[in-house]
């Protein structure tokens, strides 16, 4: 019995004892736990502010270079309450899609956005956003007497943090911009400027907060090389005195925008000389339809209506001509008169034109007159001799 009490006041110490934790194995346990736990948790935060950013449409960026940065949104809510935003802690104002941030100041910033979601329950979206100054711009060095200048633009009253190498050479340095942006440094290497080829790069910085790296430009230096890579502009000029027979070829593959040019004045010239000739012959028709027209409607208002042919209208016979048809003989032959009555009845193709007395004076035997020499009918001669 006594054994027995000795036994199992024993095996639960040698138990306990074999599995001994140390302080720190508990420390660092329990630290495993938390980072897990606030892993956990900063998953399920993001998890839920990207479908809260899906109802609205968009994603705002943690940074950038544009402080009037632009967002496109949709209101997700049945009644289309509308979205408000928040400002550095500012109250909520309405917005309308898209929105303009007004001009953010460089560094961090709140943002948030309230709205209903389709069931109309609040929701709000809280965002940090950054802005960063923009990578300056750097135009074409100049190399003179030993010195290299280089000038740019940025963010006013900021700072341009630069780097210039070749070969062995390697400097940085610091320049300030002014009120416009503009800045302007003189690089000039103690041990002389060596030849070579040169990179030059910088960074703008404002309250502690730099840009992306401009992109680099290269240049080189040396005798056999130009002094910068920028070329020097060339005054053009032309003029027609400087033509001759001997060089004309010459400009003309020299300058191929003069022959371009040269070559369309004058397709446009034939172009507006085909133009003005139809417009000119086009008034001159006109012209003669309308001194036809009036004579043609003068003479059918006179007293005497008799219908003429367009040779007596337009008086193309002389006296002598109607004298000679005149003296003609009023009897024709037989023989005429079939021949013309045949023609008559089958005419051939090329008539000649006649006009009233003529028709009268060689066809009197069949003309439809009384004894008295007065028309038993009214006959009218067309200008083609045919009755109508």
């Amino acid at each position: 019995m006594l054994l027995s009490i000795i036994l199992i006041a024993i095996l639960p110490l040698t138990t306990f004892a074999a599995k001994d934790t140390t302080l720190d194995q508990l420390r660092a346990q329990s630290n495993d736990v938390k980072a897990s736990e606030i892993d956990l948790l900063n998953a399920k935060e993001e998890e839920r502010t990207q479908q809260i950013a899906n109802l609205l449409g968009f994603i705002l960026p943690e940074y950038t270079d544009n402080p009037s940065y632009v967002v496109t949104f949709k209101d997700p809510s049945p009644s289309k309450k509308g979205v408000e935003v928040s400002l550095d802690g500012a109250s909520f104002t309405t917005i309308k899609s898209p929105y303009t941030f007004p001009a953010l100041n460089i560094g961090n910033h709140e943002v948030k956005f309230r709205f209903n979601d389709e069931t109309d329950t609040v929701k709000i979206l809280e965002y940090g956003l950054t802005v960063l100054p923009r990578a300056p711009i750097i135009d074409s060095p100049k190399i003179e007497d030993n010195t290299i200048t280089i000038t740019g633009k940025a963010l006013s009253n900021s700072q341009i943090i630069y780097t210039i190498s070749a070969n062995a050479y390697n400097d940085t340095g610091l320049v300030n911009t002014n009120g416009d942006g503009d800045w302007s440094l003189q690089i000039t290497p103690q041990e002389g400027l060596l030849d070579g080829i040169y990179t030059f790069s910088a960074i703008t910085r404002k309250y502690g907060y730099a840009s992306d790296i401009a992109t680099p430009i290269t240049f080189i230096v040396g005798e056999n090389t130009p002094t910068s890579n920028t070329q020097e502009s060339k005054d053009i000029y032309f003029a027609f005195k400087d033509i001759s027979k001997d060089n004309i070829i010459e400009i003309i593959k020299n300058n191929r925008d003069l022959a371009i040019l040269s070559i369309s004045f004058f397709l446009l010239g034939i172009f507006l000389t085909i133009i003005l000739k139809s417009l000119i012959d086009s008034k001159k028709d006109r012209k003669n339809y309308t001194q036809v027209e009036t004579i043609l409607n003068k003479k059918e208002h006179e007293e005497n209506k008799e219908s003429k042919t367009l040779r007596e209208i337009f008086g193309n016979n002389s006296k002598e001509e109607d004298e000679k048809e005149k003296e003609k003989d009023i009897k024709p032959k037989e023989s005429d008169i079939k021949a013309d009555v045949k023609e008559k009845v089958e005419p051939t193709k090329h008539e000649s034109i006649i006009n009233k007395d003529v028709f009268l004076s060689r066809y009197r035997n069949i003309d439809p007159d009384d004894e008295t020499g007065k028309e038993k009918k009214k006959v009218r001669i067309s200008l083609t001799s045919k009755n109508e």
